[in-house]
C-alpha cells in the first residue's frame, strides 16, 4: 500500500478527530497555481495532493492551513498565502519557514531550504526545533495517530 492509500484509510478511520472535506472534494488546480504564483515557490506534491483531495480542515480541532479559494488580498484566517504573507510582514518566523499549523502544543512549518528531488519539504516543529516529518503525508499521519 502506498503512502496515499495508507493516509486515506487512516483519515477514513479517524472521523472522530479529523474534519476534512469528503475525499475528492478539494481545491482546484487553478487555485493551487494562483497560490504558488503569489507565494513565489512550488508547494510540495504531498500537500497539493491533500488540497486537491480533501480541501483543508482540522485534526483534533487544530486547523491545517489550506487555500480558501478567495482573493488573496482580502482573505483572512487559515489560508496558507495569507498566513505566509502575514508572518513575513511581522517577521514572526525565518524566511524559509512556511507555517502550516499553529497547534495548541507547537507550530509546524515547511522548511523551504530543504526541498528534495520529489518536490517535498520536511516539516519542522518550532518548539522542539527539529524535524517532525519528512513530508506532509507523514505529518498528517503523525498528527492523527500520535494524539
Amino acid at each position: 500500500m502506498n503512502k496515499y492509500d495508507e493516509i486515506k484509510n487512516i483519515i477514513a478511520e479517524s472521523e472522530n478527530c479529523v474534519e476534512f472535506a469528503d475525499f475528492g472534494d478539494g481545491i482546484s488546480e487553478e487555485w493551487i497555481k494562483k497560490a504558488e504564483e503569489r507565494l513565489g515557490f512550488e508547494l510540495p506534491n504531498s500537500y497539493k495532493w491533500w488540497l486537491k483531495n480533501y480541501s483543508g480542515g482540522e485534526i483534533y480541532g487544530e486547523e491545517i492551513y489550506s487555500i480558501y479559494e478567495q482573493d488573496f488580498d482580502s482573505v483572512v484566517g487559515g489560508d496558507i498565502v495569507y498566513m505566509y504573507e502575514l508572518n513575513r510582514k511581522n517577521e514572526n518566523y525565518p524566511d524559509n519557514a512556511v507555517v502550516i499549523c499553529e497547534a495548541n502544543d507547537d507550530v509546524f512549518y515547511f522548511d523551504l531550504s530543504m526541498k528534495n528531488d520529489e518536490n517535498e519539504y520536511p516539516i519542522y516543529s518550532l518548539n522542539a526545533n527539529k524535524r517532525y516529518a519528512d513530508d506532509f503525508i507523514e505529518f498528517l499521519k503523525k498528527r492523527i495517530t500520535e494524539n
